[in-house]
């Protein structure tokens, strides 16, 4: 049988679409999951309104280094580490058709499984995974990128507010 393995260290996100259904690859690392909390605190951090020490809003990441400086930690117990979760799944050939990967810019509008049923959707109409992502994104970016917050009094017909502001990258296979 066939396997896939996947890493992540962050809040990409990896999605399987699996005879009709979302079937989650990774999760996100973020600083209120108590094992990240646990980490995050036994490494001298606070989490503030979800981010750590009030910046960062997840809790593991390739870069942002100031936090990857306290010699007496081990990599894996830094406040932001980049150790990430490792997953092995077997691949059914019968059942998976796509996998969908992406920065957390593209999971913001859409749910695991509102985003799988919107591949599957153009891909019963034929259309090439190129097409699929292309109009993907055009659909969840904001039509305001000067929004940086929601406002007090959200109206979605007028403005997301902010959200499809963040960067997209989307891979799918």
């Amino acid at each position: 049988m066939k396997k896939i393995y996947i890493a992540n260290a962050g809040d990409s996100r990896c999605v399987l679409g699996r005879a009709g259904k979302a079937l989650p690859l990774s999760f996100d690392h973020k600083p209120e999951d108590e094992i990240e909390l646990r980490r995050i605190e036994k490494a001298g951090s606070v989490v503030t309104e979800g981010r750590v020490d009030g910046n960062l809003n997840l809790s593991r990441s390739l870069g942002d280094l100031k936090y990857k400086i306290n010699k007496d930690l081990k990599p894996e117990e830094w406040p932001i580490t980049a150790n990430p979760d490792i997953k092995v799944v077997e691949l059914n050939p019968r059942e998976d058709d796509f996998i969908i990967m992406g920065c957390d810019g593209i999971w913001e509008t859409k749910s695991n499984e509102e985003m799988v049923e919107y591949i599957y959707e153009r891909l019963k109409q034929k259309k090439e995974l190129k097409a699929i992502v292309e109009e993907l994104l055009n659909d969840i970016i904001s039509p305001d990128y000067t929004q940086t917050g929601k406002p007090k009094y959200f109206n979605p017909n007028i403005s997301k507010g902010g959200i499809g502001c963040d960067n997209m990258t989307c891979i799918l296979i």
